[in-house]
């Protein structure tokens, strides 16, 4: 098993074992998976089947950094980063939590991920 895959072997196992136990637990948690292939950092959160918006942060045709944002009906639905944590970390929390976000301010690379991740944060 490779690491990245990990802690998703780890949550299906505990779902498992609740089964086995003969608790009634749904497994929940957000598909995500990275991978470090030589300098690129592959990170993707959630799955994009039935996205109606694509939205890109940074660009894919210079360099070696972007982000890929998948939409539906407005809401964040899963994110393909490529060397961007900080987007990937973002996009995880507001996948998870549901969490409305701006789609302009999302691919504005003037906007700093790490103030958006600030004010999604509770104090």
């Amino acid at each position: 098993m490779v690491k990245q895959s990990l802690a998703n072997a780890n949550q299906q196992a505990k779902v498992a074992a609740a089964s086995i136990c003969g608790l009634n637990r749904a497994y929940k948690s957000l598909a995500w998976f990275w991978s470090d292939q030589d300098d690129l950092k592959l990170q993707i959160a959630g799955l994009s089947q039935g996205y109606d918006q694509l939205m890109i942060r940074g660009d894919q045709h210079v360099g070696r950094s972007f982000a890929a944002f998948y939409f539906k009906n407005d809401q964040l639905i899963a994110a393909d980063c490529i060397n961007r944590p900080q987007e990937f970390m973002l996009s995880k929390k507001v996948i998870s939590e549901k969490i409305a976000i701006h789609i302009t301010q999302l691919i504005d690379e003037s906007v700093s991920i790490k103030d958006m991740l600030q004010r999604l944060s509770p104090r």
